[in-house]
């Protein structure tokens, strides 16, 4: 397991214990706010992403758009953190933060359309502990379930954030072992394995799972479930893994980040549940009387990854309904279809059997093609 500093910048608005209270009305405004957001994380890769929400009147539907500007982080030792390039203008920008050490309090500065705006020096709430990944079959034995228990230890606020990481490794639906002389228009047994069967796929849940525990007489999630997919999933072909990350989130940070789940969902507005209510711990230091939304926490994120072989996989066979037999060879292939093997499939008059080569577009025999890389991830064992 490791712990890295993740200073989550949540954008729109928030509550938090230095704040920066707003005018009660703000129910409409005849400007534009800007609002800040993004991740950044001491030991790894930080992300800011500067947005503006426009003008609009009392009652009416509000729209946003992106904000170009300057971003670093700076430390309560005085180090600061740029982008690649210091002068990057940019709505989403990138900063290196490897070599943050962990010890100190941070902030986030921007620089939009000429005007400071900066957060408040953040205390870091301290990480979780992930006690255990189990990956098993669900009860009717068809799909592969994957389940945490993950306690909130020295940091433990009754509110813990959950993310992950996938990775597999999997192959296409056909071993293509036939090709094509495209000087003779005529298809022969391959000599070499098709390179491509073989790759590796990666996916990220997009968003945090918020999970409240704070009616628990344990501060322990016991096999909280992440996600399922089934045992005929192309996950289970080979080998599987999953990297789960964990914080702890104080009360206000899980308040504000189930109204922001609400807004996503239809089910809220951005100024709800009371505009009196609104707050921000970001404020724009070149004019303190400038509205800004943006509300800034720093926290310890813990990680932990299992793999998992194939002992789940249930075999289907493949889809054939996109294979054919080539009336016009040379048409065929420039419409980016190609010989795939020699099969027996049910694709004669009236269904008969058919012994032939048989071809289909090339996503059917490329792993690449369908989404994957032939790059070994650099934790892969």
């Amino acid at each position: 397991m490791r712990n890295k500093i993740l200073i989550i910048v949540i954008s729109l608005f928030g509550l938090a214990s230095c704040i920066y209270p707003y005018d009660g009305k703000l129910t409409g405004t005849n400007e534009d706010i800007v609002v800040i957001d993004g991740n950044i994380v001491a030991g790894g890769t930080s992300t800011v992403n500067l947005s503006k929400v426009l003008s609009f009147a009392e009652g009416a539907r509000y729209d946003s758009e992106a904000a170009k500007g300057k971003a670093w982080i700076e430390d309560d030792a005085g180090g600061k953190y740029y982008p690649s390039s210091p002068e990057e203008i940019s709505s989403s920008l990138t900063i290196n933060t490897e070599n943050a050490p962990e010890g100190r309090k941070y902030r986030l500065v921007a620089n939009v359309e000429g005007k400071i705006y900066s957060s408040d020096w953040l205390d870091v709430v301290k990480a979780p502990i992930i006690e255990d990944i189990e990956i098993g079959l669900s009860k009717d034995q068809t799909d592969v379930d994957v389940k945490v228990t993950v306690r909130g230890g020295e940091g433990a606020s009754g509110f813990i954030g959950l993310s992950y990481d996938e990775t597999w490794e999997f192959h296409a639906d056909y071993e293509c072992r036939y090709e094509l002389d495209t000087l003779r228009w005529r298809v022969f047994p391959r000599t070499s394995p098709y390179p491509n069967y073989w790759c590796w796929k990666h996916e990220s849940y997009q968003g945090t799972m918020l999970v409240n525990y704070s009616e628990l007489d344990d501060d322990r999630v016991t096999s909280y479930k992440l996600l399922s997919f089934p045992t005929t999933s192309k996950r289970n072909h080979k080998r599987y893994s999953i990297n789960v990350k964990a914080v702890n989130l104080p009360e206000v940070t899980f308040k504000y980040m189930k109204n922001l789940e609400s807004i996503s969902k239809g089910q809220g507005s951005l100024f709800s549940p009371n505009p009196g209510e609104m707050v921000s711990n970001v404020r724009c230091e070149s004019d303190p009387s400038v509205r800004v939304l943006g509300y800034v926490t720093a926290l310890l994120e813990a990680s932990k990854r299992v793999f998992i072989g194939s002992k789940f996989y249930t075999y289907v066979e493949p889809p054939i309904t996109y294979l054919f037999v080539p009336a016009d060879i040379p048409e065929s292939y420039g419409y980016g279809n190609y010989p795939v093997d020699l099969m027996t499939l049910p694709k004669g008059e009236m269904g008969a059997d058919l012994t032939t080569v048989f071809w289909g577009p090339l996503r059917c025999m490329d792993c690449v093609v369908e989404g994957g890389t032939k790059q070994r991830p650099d934790f892969w064992r």
